[in-house]
């Protein structure tokens, strides 16, 4: 059972973390597309934290369940690196770094997130967490 949830909480982070990904490298391609979007619940602060939210409750719990069992905890550390970068960038990127330095930290924090768990998956696979 446990197991079951950290494999389904390691997927639903890493869907989030690449949509954190997706989000901030499609927007702007979509905001020249469609002028409209430019002002959309997207581009709001309030979507960007609420997705912060999503990606730090899945993550911290998928991946301490699966550390839990197999010990690497440096994948769990690797994964709360990732949701600090993802965290700065969603709560103080734009003001300290620019809307470019929010996005590239918004890449690189997303990227680690979901190759944490990517090694995550593989680490309990190789455990047999999910027994």
């Amino acid at each position: 059972m446990l197991g079951s949830f950290q494999q389904t909480g390691d997927r639903v982070s890493i869907g989030l973390a690449l949509l954190c990904l997706a989000h901030c490298l499609l927007l702007p391609l979509m905001v020249l597309a469609l002028p409209f979007l430019a002002t959309s619940f997207l581009k709001q602060e309030a979507f960007h934290q609420m997705l912060l939210v999503g990606v730090l409750l899945t993550s911290v719990l998928a991946l301490y369940s699966g550390c839990k069992t197999h010990r690497k905890w440096q994948i769990f550390g690797g994964g709360i690196v990732g949701l600090v970068v993802l965290s700065i960038a969603a709560l103080f990127g734009h003001d300290w770094f620019g809307e470019f330095g929010e996005s590239i930290l918004t890449v690189i924090g997303s990227l680690i997130v979901a190759y944490s768990h990517l090694i995550n998956i593989k680490t309990c696979k190789s455990a047999s967490c999910h027994n």
